[in-house]
């Protein structure tokens, strides 16, 4: 089953995964939040006895989500939780209630695990530098003179916990599921919690953009996706999807 996407309920595949074979679980569950029958909750007791038991001891779980599914989703777990992701959309919704309360722009997305796991800091470059380095220039016997401030240190900058990524627009020809994310915010996160080579599952595949991001990111990949129609459009658009040149 590495590196297919499998068209079927996540709970009949998980018991077919061995244990301690999974670096990486990264899932956009549903939060119930609507009443289409694609976002029924996940029953997490359930869920968690197949992550804990395929998880390698030093694999991140990292799951998204909003309030206050988040809330829930995180007191799901209190022995695995560690912290949280903010992901910043340059897009906010909730405009029908923007009068009574802020505009949503941003989801959670919370990250578990057993042992410390495998962390790359995705650091960004080409920021101003933050320290200055300053010269006192001298004259005189005793010295008297003036100074002069230049920019110093690295230019670099290790990981905020909080990420910006564009949305995907409804108008976007790559747009196949209305809760899908980005590539780039994925590629960011697996890039984060694994090495190229390991496997990473995703076990409510929805757009199948775990199973690009994986491939882009030389890791391997098992994506399950219980939704007849979903399942095929992300085949295809896994198949569609230009490849990255490295």
């Amino acid at each position: 089953m590495l590196n297919q996407i499998i068209n079927a309920d996540c709970f009949d595949i998980f018991p077919s995964i061995p244990t301690g074979s999974i670096d990486m679980i990264i899932c956009d569950p549903p939060y119930g939040t609507t009443q289409s029958q694609w976002d029924s909750v996940i029953p997490f007791p359930l869920m968690w006895k197949h992550y804990e038991r395929i998880i390698k001891d030093n694999g991140a779980i990292v799951l998204f989500a909003k309030a206050p599914f988040d809330k829930v989703l995180a007191a799901s777990n209190m022995k695995l939780f560690r912290y949280e992701w903010i992901w910043e959309k340059n897009k906010a919704t909730g405009h029908l209630n923007a009068s009574h309360m802020p505009m949503q722009a941003h989801e959670n997305i919370l990250v578990f695990y057993k042992n410390t796991p495998t962390y790359n800091p995705q650091s960004t470059s080409g920021h101003k530098p933050m320290n200055k380095a300053v010269t006192r220039h001298t004259s005189g016997v005793y010295g008297s003179g003036r100074e002069s401030a230049n920019n110093a240190g690295t230019t670099d900058r290790l990981p905020r916990s909080v990420l910006y990524f564009p949305v995907v627009n409804n108008d976007d020809p790559e747009r196949i599921h209305p809760n899908q994310k980005p590539v780039d915010l994925f590629e960011y996160l697996i890039k984060t919690y694994t090495n190229e080579g390991d496997t990473v599952l995703d076990n409510c595949g929805g757009s199948c953009v775990t199973a690009i991001a994986a491939e882009r990111c030389k890791r391997n990949f098992i994506v399950i996706e219980k939704d007849r129609i979903f399942a095929k459009n992300g085949q295809l658009r896994f198949n569609n999807a230009p490849a990255v040149l490295f």
